[in-house]
């Protein structure tokens, strides 16, 4: 508060005119809220611009070829293929370990 009260009492003018320098960092900081625009289209007009412009976004979408397409959907079944075989073989070789070491050798 009492920085509010210095930047009330200190003159912006001196004694010969001469402009007096205020420090900024001491007066606080005032956060402005911004005031909702109301644009001059309807709600229901804004509605239609959204999907247009969608569709305009999309049309700049660089899409990948059905090679690339190919392709990469080989590699990410593989790898799932692989990652599967992986675990499966750490799951067996565990429930072999506890069935041998926890249940007396089943």
């Amino acid at each position: 508060m009492a920085n509010k009260e210095q930047a009330k009492v200190l003159p912006t003018t001196g004694k010969n005119g001469e402009k007096a320098v205020v420090d900024k960092k001491s007066q606080p900081a005032v956060a402005k809220a911004k005031k909702p625009q109301a644009s001059g289209t309807p709600p229901k007009k804004r509605r239609f611009t959204f999907f247009g412009d969608i569709i305009g976004e999309l049309r700049k979408v660089v899409w990948p070829t059905r090679q690339e397409t190919i392709r990469l959907t080989l590699i990410v079944i593989g790898l799932c293929v692989v990652m599967g075989l992986i675990l499966g073989a750490v799951d067996y070789g565990f429930s072999e370990l506890v069935a041998k070491v926890f249940l007396g050798g089943k």
